[in-house]
């Protein structure tokens, strides 16, 4: 049992550094199916339970839904009330003609409708962005998010 649940985090772990490569633009490689060929090979000797194949196998379909790498971000608008996404464009136009060098994200989030900007890699990034924000959006703050990273 304790093999079982070992091979389990193996697994796991080599697949989650496969997905977030993937992410960067590096080829995905499907680390189970991986092991399998070694098997064939005569390497190594695998037996998987059917419950962890396939709790992997879901694994691999959760991680290939995400996009990006962790962040930061700034919201600068939520709201949920009437008339929420006209303003919202409202928001986000003022934002783009004072800041039109920094992304904007549009999201629609339990009945919130949200703008996030910027995709910063460490907060202090985005920490040194918030003060100039702050300036003519003063309830902004600063949100871990995925964040996209141009090539």
């Amino acid at each position: 049992m304790r093999y079982i649940i070992l091979g389990l985090f193996l697994v796991l772990g080599v697949a989650e550094v496969y997905a977030q490569s993937g992410s960067r633009g590096v080829r995905s490689v499907d680390a189970l199916q991986s092991l399998r060929e070694k098997e064939i090979e005569g390497k190594l000797t695998l037996k998987l339970d059917s419950l962890i194949e396939d709790n992997y196998n879901k694994h691999l379909v959760q991680s290939s839904k995400k996009t990006g790498v962790k962040g930061w971000r700034i919201r600068i608008f939520s709201d949920n009330g009437f008339g929420a996404k006209e303003n919202q464009k409202r928001v986000k136009a003022n934002f783009l003609s004072l800041f039109p060098e920094i992304s904007t994200h549009d999201r629609y989030e339990g009945s919130y409708y949200k703008i996030y900007v910027g995709d910063f890699r460490t907060k202090r990034e985005a920490l040194e962005q918030l003060e100039s924000i702050r300036k003519k959006f003063p309830d902004a703050f600063i949100v871990e998010d995925n964040i996209i990273i141009e090539e």
